[in-house]
């Protein structure tokens, strides 16, 4: 039966930011007096780790730094403003396919959900880089941090989504580019593609239905994410 319903995840899946968010991080941790400099490959492990916050108090922890809650807040924030700026002072661009596959949605009557749990200023940079091909009017249904108490990869946002929409977990598809947020779909028994970045590349993504670098090659839609919408 074709799918009623496709649903983004994580900002990743729909733009390739995960690089500007870590030299945020750093520039913001060098403005608050830290040492850290998290390379490639440190700030994929902690990609491991679903939250920026979370990310900054596990590294604490494991390196014996105790930072007070508030400069943890401080650091995100900073840290916040300056990926979102820079997402838009850079260009960031939308991942190939979103577009396209967005537009075809549109076209089937699908829904459209972005079933994000970051901080809102992540969604608004997402929506002014990607200008008319990628709106906010288009989308049903856009999740933030505020939405539920228990971000990825619980599925809380994920059943959150679906209840907003009315629809059931087997109506939708969800396109993910982490592992925990796949597994945060999977928990809602949503179908999964996972297109992972150029900084989650290395992650195990044994929960995804579907793992394909890109949704499109050659300028179309790869032909295993038709038929996971079940539509020609």
């Amino acid at each position: 039966m074709a799918k009623t319903t496709l649903m983004f995840g994580s900002i990743g899946a729909v733009v390739e930011s995960s690089d500007i968010q870590r030299r945020a991080y750093n520039d913001a941790m060098r403005e608050a007096g830290l040492t850290w400099e998290w390379d490639r490959d440190t700030y994929t492990d902690l990609l491991q780790q679903v939250g920026g916050k979370e990310r900054i108090v596990h590294l604490a922890a494991a390196t014996g730094v105790d930072l007070p809650q508030a400069t943890i807040d401080r650091i995100h924030a900073r840290k916040t403003d300056l990926a979102c700026a820079r997402m838009v002072t850079e260009g960031a661009k939308l991942r190939p396919g979103v577009a396209d596959l967005v537009a075809l949605a549109k076209d089937w009557g699908m829904k459209l959900a972005f079933v994000t749990t970051t901080y809102q200023p992540n969604i608004d940079a997402v929506f002014a880089v990607a200008g008319s091909a990628l709106l906010a009017s288009d989308f049903a249904f856009i999740g933030s941090r505020t939405t539920v108490e228990n971000g990825k990869p619980a599925p809380d946002i994920y059943l959150a989504a679906l209840a907003a929409l009315g629809v059931t977990a087997p109506d939708a598809l969800a396109v993910e580019d982490t592992a925990a947020s796949v597994m945060s779909a999977k928990r809602a028994g949503i179908d999964v593609i996972a297109t992972p970045g150029a900084i989650t590349a290395q992650q195990d993504f044994w929960q995804a239905d579907l793992v394909l670098a890109s949704l499109a090659g050659d300028s179309h839609i790869d032909a295993r994410v038709l038929a996971m919408l079940d539509r020609p």
